[in-house]
C-alpha cells in the first residue's frame, strides 16, 4: 500500500513538473546532479523533451604509454528531443587555451534508457601534468548559465583500464577509415584519436565514408560478437545527413559488422559504410564509433558496455 501510495506521490509530481515550452525556459534546482558513468538519470526534473541544458562531464583519465595521459569527457543533453549546435568560443570552450578546439559542437538529444555521451572528447596532457585542471565550459545561450567540468590526475578513481580491460576480458574493436591507413583503438578523442586524410566534399553531394574493424581480443580465444558501428557529426557549420543513417542507438540505425568476416586473417576487415550530405560550406569532423555488441537479444537491455569498450575515430571533410 505505501508502494502504491509513493508511486501515486511520483507520479503526480512528475506530471506537475512538465512544463509547456514557455515554462520550460526556466531553470530548476538540481541541473547539476548527473549520474554516475553509464548511469541513468532518474530525477525527473533532469530529463524533459526541450528545454534544459547541455552539461559537460568529466569521466576520468587513464595512461598513455608513451607516459602521457588521457582527460577524458562527455556530456548530458538533458532534452530528449532538442540537437544543440554551440560553435567553438566564447560558449563553448575549453582551459587551458592550447586544448581548446578538441571539443565537441554538435550535442546530440540524451540516448534511450536515460544514459548520457560517454567519453566522446579526451585530453592528452603530458606526463609532467600534476595536480592542474582542465576545465571545459558550455554556456547556455538561453539563460546565460555556465556549466563547467575541470579534468584532474589526482584521483585513482577516476581512471580507467583503457584500451584493454582485463577484469571484463574485453578489448575494443580497431578502426581503420583508410584501407592502409593507421589504426584507431580506444576512447580516444578528437586531440589524439586517428583522424583520416581531410577529404573533399560538395554542398549537397554525398560523399562515401568507410570504417574498417576487427577485434583482436587477447582475453579471449573466441570472442565471436559482432561490432557495432556509428556515424556522426561531431563538428561542423551545417547539418549533416547519413544514408544509411547509423548515428543512433536504436537497433535498426546501428551498422552490424559480424566476427566473421574479420576473423578470416590476422589482416581482414570488416567494413561498414555510409553517404554523408551536408547543407553548407566549411569545415567539418565526423566521429567513427566502433563497439562491441553484447548480442542482439542483449539490445533491449542496452546493448552498450558504458564502461569498455569502443573506440573513437575522427574524419576530416573540407565542403566546398
Amino acid at each position: 500500500m505505501k508502494r502504491s501510495l509513493l508511486a501515486v506521490l511520483l507520479l503526480s509530481a512528475f506530471v506537475a513538473l512538465q512544463p509547456v515550452i514557455s515554462e520550460a525556459q526556466t531553470r530548476i534546482p538540481g541541473w547539476n546532479r548527473v549520474a554516475p558513468p553509464g548511469g541513468h538519470q532518474n530525477d525527473p526534473q533532469l530529463v524533459r523533451a526541450t528545454g534544459g541544458p547541455v552539461v559537460p562531464i568529466f569521466e576520468g583519465w587513464f595512461p598513455n604509454e608513451d607516459g602521457t595521459f588521457q582527460l577524458c569527457f562527455g556530456y548530458f543533453n538533458t532534452n530528449t528531443e532538442t540537437v544543440f549546435d554551440i560553435p567553438v568560443g566564447p560558449n563553448n570552450f575549453i582551459e587551458p587555451a592550447e586544448f581548446n578546439g578538441l571539443q565537441p559542437t554538435h550535442f546530440k538529444p540524451q540516448p534511450d534508457g536515460g544514459r548520457r555521451h560517454y567519453c566522446v572528447l579526451s585530453v592528452t596532457v603530458p606526463a609532467d601534468w600534476g595536480d592542474r585542471d582542465v576545465r571545459w565550459t558550455l554556456v547556455d545561450e538561453l539563460t546565460g548559465q555556465e556549466f563547467s567540468s575541470p579534468g584532474r590526475l589526482v584521483h585513482s578513481t577516476y581512471r580507467h583500464d583503457e584500451p584493454l580491460q582485463p577484469s571484463r576480458r574485453n578489448s575494443p574493436p580497431k578502426v581503420r577509415l583508410l584501407a592502409e591507413g593507421p589504426i584507431a583503438e580506444g576512447r580516444v578523442g578528437f586531440g589524439r584519436g586517428m583522424v583520416s586524410e581531410t577529404l573533399e566534399a560538395r554542398v549537397g553531394e554525398p560523399v562515401e565514408l568507410t570504417a574498417r574493424v576487427r577485434r583482436d581480443n587477447p582475453f579471449r580465444e573466441e570472442d565471436s560478437r559482432a561490432i557495432r558501428v556509428r556515424f556522426f557529426k561531431y563538428q561542423g557549420p551545417g547539418d549533416v545527413v547519413f544514408s544509411p543513417d547509423w548515428s543512433s542507438w536504436r537497433e535498426e540505425a546501428v551498422g552490424w559488422i559480424e566476427a566473421a568476416s574479420w576473423q578470416e586473417s590476422e589482416f581482414a576487415y570488416g567494413e561498414e559504410k555510409t553517404q554523408a550530405v551536408f547543407s553548407e560550406p566549411g569545415e567539418y569532423i565526423v566521429q567513427v564509433q566502433a563497439y562491441n555488441s553484447v548480442g542482439r537479444a542483449a539490445y533491449e537491455t542496452q546493448d552498450f558496455e558504458f564502461w569498455c569498450c569502443w573506440t573513437n575515430a575522427f574524419v576530416r571533410i573540407n565542403v566546398n
